[in-house]
């Protein structure tokens, strides 16, 4: 058959098709042009036969293959999202508790240990607890004012261990009562605002009495007391005892508060 005389190919065949078998061995010792063209190796998939699938294998599947990855990454990423949020959920994954263990020291006896549990104070026994720490700090006493000092200083600590012994070189608490024997005073404290977490200001008002007299106006004084305080949980059983909230003063200034 002539290659200016072939029969129009069907829909989907190809051109090598249209030889009736002619194509695929040489004819009469001739070799076929459109056979040596598909041999050539850049050679066009339209010229065989099934080129649409070639064409769907070679690029089709490249898109399948892309969307299928695309489609697995956002499935992995979601389920990273979920176990992130669920270890975060679980943090800290380790909790210090401290026990107390006692241990005599002339027996070597090991008493029961005790867990110390932290202590979480709601706002009206912190503000009981700073009322009493600066009741004892204005209090002037002959017969109860060492003690008093003496406890207020197992509370404070940080700056307020160095603003605590100022103020007591400043008011001369032991030479008054060295001077004047008789001589008392009183604090009332009036309020407490402890809204904002770790300071509070204390409003107090103290008045000096000499003996049975009557304290004059100028006897009488008002002061505002501003306090930082922190809670910190013992881990001594004394401590424990001793200052079961935990309750420290690390700040302590006061100013006094006159009549204009």
């Amino acid at each position: 058959m002539s290659l200016f005389n072939r029969k129009k190919p069907a829909k989907g065949e190809s051109i090598l098709s249209a030889d009736d078998g002619e194509s695929g061995s040489p004819r009469r010792g001739k070799s076929n042009p459109l056979v040596e063209l598909g041999q050539q190796p850049n050679t066009p998939p339209a010229v065989f036969g099934k080129a649409d699938a070639k064409f769907g294998e070679i690029y089709g599947s490249a898109k399948v293959e892309a969307a299928r990855w695309f489609i697995g990454a956002m499935l992995a990423l979601l389920l990273a999202i979920v176990a992130v949020s669920s270890v975060a959920m679980i943090l800290p994954l380790k909790e210090v508790r401290p026990w107390v263990v006692e241990i005599n020291p002339a027996t070597g006896i090991v008493n029961r240990p005790v867990q110390v549990e932290r202590i979480d104070p709601n706002l009206s026994v912190v503000k009981a607890e700073l009322a009493r720490w600066v009741e004892a700090v204005y209090t002037i006493d002959p017969l109860r004012s060492s003690e008093l000092l003496r406890w207020a200083n197992s509370r404070s600590a940080d700056k307020a261990v160095g603003q605590f012994t100022e103020f007591r070189g400043r008011e001369r608490i032991f030479e008054r009562i060295r001077n004047e024997p008789e001589m008392v005073r009183e604090v009332k404290v009036t309020a407490v605002d402890a809204t904002q977490r770790g300071t509070a200001f204390i409003f107090l008002t103290v008045t000096e009495r000499v003996g049975s007299q009557v304290p004059s106006a100028d006897k009488i004084k008002r002061y505002r007391v501003t306090l930082n305080y922190r809670l910190t949980p013992a881990t001594q059983e004394a401590e424990l005892l001793a200052n079961p909230l935990g309750i420290l003063v690390t700040f302590f200034s006061d100013a006094e508060e006159r009549a204009l």
